[in-house]
């Protein structure tokens, strides 16, 4: 209802809400589907998103269509592995077939069983290689092989790694300070790499999705007045400010920018009856929230007055809220 475009008389206001009503459409074609929707409650949206969800039966029950995710899901993890791992391995057998092509019959007319020509596996030669990739520029290779000929074997097992650190071999107070020093920054630096390019891979989702939350808090500015006007008269819950995203308390982090967004008027216009409550997923996917800080750990805070005494929380951003609580009360004295 709060989407309806026919619910706003402003031009930009009601083509705002048309594209947020075709959202909520889309959800309730999954969400009304029985088969979409079991797939949906087990797995969320990224079990709609696996490939081969279309040559599944249409009636089955969700035990059945978990049973059928995790199959196609095995199948997908194996053929990442197969190409991060980029498996190698030849076989090769040497074979005497010399009976075969020059064979003087009349040297076995009176042995028994020598009518068949003899061949025989002389030499054989087996080699596998996997590579595991460790950072974008370094991969260990682990080969090995096994020979045989004519009754003698032997065989060896190889472990590569291409960055030069990592074939030193040193006392243990040098290990532990190039761990410190080099290792662990480097690990920042890559995880910090990383992230970027998830950022810059989702900016535009990230802009579409900041642009569509924007649009739902003007949206629901009507309501939320009327229902902080409806919590003042009982003397219920008015949220006085909320913020979502990366909150830097440690002072080891104290370098790191925080990155957060308002959310206080989508948090108030979910409110019922002087009650909030938030199920166990992430926050951003709410109704005038956004991911403000892709592949970071985020957090929602929220001040909040409820019977005319302020209560403070700190929640998790997949972690389950229900406000008003009595451990979230603001002690007067502190």
């Amino acid at each position: 209802m709060l989407y309806h475009p026919d619910k706003h008389r402003d031009p930009e206001l009601k083509s705002q809400a048309e594209r947020l009503f075709n959202l909520v459409h889309q959800a309730y074609e999954v969400l009304s589907d029985p088969q979409t929707r079991a797939i949906y409650d087990i797995y969320g949206r990224r079990g709609l998103e696996m490939e081969g969800w279309e040559v599944v039966e249409r009636k089955r029950t969700p035990a059945e269509i978990r049973e059928e995710f995790e199959r196609l899901q095995r199948e997908r993890e194996e053929r990442r592995l197969q190409q991060r791992t980029n498996p190698k391995g030849t076989i090769s057998v040497g074979i005497d077939a010399t009976d075969l092509f020059d064979r003087y019959d009349e040297e076995y007319e009176d042995v028994p069983g020598s009518s068949f020509p003899q061949i025989e596996i002389n030499k054989m030669h087996i080699s596998q290689s996997i590579e595991a990739p460790l950072t974008a520029t370094d991969t260990a290779i682990l080969s090995g092989n096994l020979s045989t000929q004519n009754g003698n074997g032997g065989g060896s097992i190889n472990f590569a790694l291409s960055a030069v650190f990592y074939a030193t071999v040193g006392p243990l107070v040098i290990y532990f300070a190039m761990h410190r020093l080099i290792i662990k920054p480097y690990l920042r630096a890559q995880k910090e790499r990383e992230l970027e390019k998830q950022r810059e891979s989702t900016a535009s989702d990230i802009l579409q999705k900041k642009q569509e939350a924007e649009a739902a808090v003007r949206l629901m500015q009507e309501s939320v007045r009327r229902i902080i006007e409806a919590e003042e008269a009982r003397m219920g819950l008015i949220v006085v400010n909320a913020w979502y995203g990366k909150f830097v308390n440690d002072n080891s982090r104290r370098n790191e920018k925080v990155k957060v967004i308002d959310v206080t008027v989508p948090l108030q216009c979910l409110v019922k009856d002087s009650k909030l409550i938030l199920t166990e997923a992430s926050k951003a996917g709410l109704p005038g929230f956004y991911d403000p800080c892709v592949g970071e750990e985020k957090n929602l805070k929220v001040l909040y007055q409820f019977r005319g005494v302020l209560h403070q929380v700190m929640s998790a951003d997949n972690e389950a809220l229900r406000i008003p609580k009595q451990s979230h009360r603001i002690d007067a004295d502190g």
